[in-house]
């Protein structure tokens, strides 16, 4: 048992650091203290009963009574910033490590044999399960390799896979320290191109939380693996959509670090699918510009970029912005030659041959949000700006008949509430990805396979025969001209 009892071990931890002693515990809980020597010795875990009361008055008491520098430590240690998030993490990683001694207890079916358990066959869903292993919590440094036959497997289990390492993580909030490498199998025969490309931008956006790496090789056929570097690992063969076989799990660290270096010898340059990146880096080496110049363009607009602004009101955001971008000079691109670039940009969108396909809720989040991405940097715009760069829209779709545009009103995908808010501007030379946040959310789509993939995607998508796209200029126009007398009917 207490070769096994993590949670005894997380107490044990968390009340060293706090400086509190059994009896002082005990006294907390209204508990003997010989129930708590018994807990942090491993020789007995709460009763099922009363577990989620008992974890919620140790969180408690470890907040409450700890010193001030050792709730700094603790808070540094979950990646928090005040004590009430504290005894949130505090009381979930107990929990998280309650739940994993318990099922280890209540587990005769799997055969524990050279620190692996093995099981004959597992369900998707249960592997899920026990790929959230309480680790995972440990925020502060965390190196995670991932190996899985993603489209093998039911839509339903692929953004459990791909959710199942951070669901206790704070959205919005970045976890620089936390490395997670995964490889899918990707191949183009396979594809449902308008769902798996779609899935792929998906698996993006919701890992940008952390240091997210996305590669695609045949390795990962048949497989479905994962592993915590020295923590943790489990692996199983794939045989049907909801099924595995020959699952095994270990905690040993030679064990978790073989299998952590067999996964990561698939995470090559030519396998990686999406190179990261940032604004400041495509200005720098150009490949926004290169972008911007080829003669074949594809644009999914999900929400409005300064490639959609009249000259005038470019300016006024890049005086508007000025002394924030001095501030980061060593991070931003000279403003001159952002003036340089917009120039290019305009030309582009005013005289060369570009597809566009727009979400008709860019314009209705401008208006709420009241921002623009301008440069990956987001810009507030006053209603008087909005009005204008609406109004310059309506004269790119009246004036230049080589933009092409489409206006997607709703689900392009029927049973899909996928994040729509991202762009993705592709072309015969640089083609890449930006969603909408803060922080980790510019990729180059790196393989030329991949890229082909994405084009098709777009086709499938523009060629649709669906309620939910507007073709006929002048009906775009006149959601556009909604938006604006909205506007000006609220102000």
């Amino acid at each position: 048992m207490s070769e096994k009892n993590r949670f005894s071990r997380l107490l044990k931890h968390l009340m060293t650091v706090a400086g509190i002693k059994n009896y002082a515990l005990a006294q907390e809980l209204k508990y003997d203290v010989s129930y708590i020597s018994k807990w942090t010795g491993g020789q007995m875990i709460p009763s099922e009963k009363y577990a989620s009361k008992i974890l919620k008055g140790i969180s408690e008491c470890i907040v409450t009574q700890c010193g001030a520098e050792a709730a700094t430590g603790l808070m540094q240690e979950y990646q928090v910033e005040n004590k009430s998030d504290l005894q949130q993490a505090i009381w979930d990683n107990l929990e998280a490590e309650y739940n994993y001694v318990r099922d280890l207890q209540n587990s005769p079916d799997a055969d524990v044999i050279l620190g692996l358990q093995f099981w004959p066959e597992m369900k998707i869903v249960q592997f899920v399960v026990k790929m959230r292993h309480p680790v995972l919590r440990r925020v502060s440094s965390l190196n995670i390799v991932g190996a899985f036959d993603i489209f093998a497997l039911e839509r339903e289990y692929q953004l459990q896979i791909i959710e199942a390492k951070n669901k206790h993580v704070s959205k919005g909030k970045w976890y620089q320290d936390v490395h997670y490498c995964m490889v899918i199998n990707v191949q183009k025969d396979t594809l449902d191109y308008s769902h798996d490309i779609s899935f792929l931008v998906e698996v993006l956006d919701r890992n940008r939380c952390i240091d997210f790496h996305l590669y695609g090789s045949a390795g990962a056929a048949g497989k479905a693996i994962f592993a915590v570097e020295d923590d943790y690992m489990i692996s199983g063969l794939l045989v049907s959509g909801n099924h595995c076989v020959s699952v095994v799990t270990s905690e040993n660290s030679d064990n978790c670090r073989s299998v952590f270096r067999s996964v990561k010898g698939l995470c090559s340059q030519e396998n990686q699918l999406f190179r990261k990146t940032s604004m400041r880096e495509m200005i720098l080496k150009h490949e926004y510009v290169h972008g911007l110049f080829a003669l074949c363009q594809q644009w999914i607009i999900g929400h409005l970029t300064e490639h959609f602004l009249p000259e005038d009101l470019f300016e006024e955001i890049v005086e508007q912005i000025a002394g924030q971008m001095d501030e980061e000079e060593n991070e931003s691109p000279a403003l001159d030659e952002l003036r340089s670039i917009h120039r290019i940009a305009r030309n582009a969108v005013e005289d060369f041959e570009i597809s566009i396909l727009l979400y008709r809720t860019a314009f209705y989040n401008l208006v709420v949000d009241n921002e623009i991405d301008f440069f990956n940097y987001k810009v507030h715009l006053t209603q008087k700006q909005i009005i204008r760069c609406l109004e310059y829209f309506i004269e790119l779709c009246r004036n230049h008949q080589k933009l092409k545009i489409k206006m997607v009103s709703g689900r392009l995908i029927p049973n899909m509430d996928y994040e729509t808010r991202y762009c993705i501007l592709l072309n015969d030379t640089i083609s890449h990805i930006r969603l909408d946040g803060d922080y980790n959310n510019m990729y180059i789509i790196s393989r030329i396979d991949m890229r082909d993939a994405f084009v098709k995607t777009f086709y499938e998508f523009w060629e649709k025969r669906s309620d939910s796209l507007i073709t006929d200029k002048e009906i775009i126009i006149a959601n556009v001209e909604q938006v604006i007398n909205g506007i000006k009917g609220n102000s």
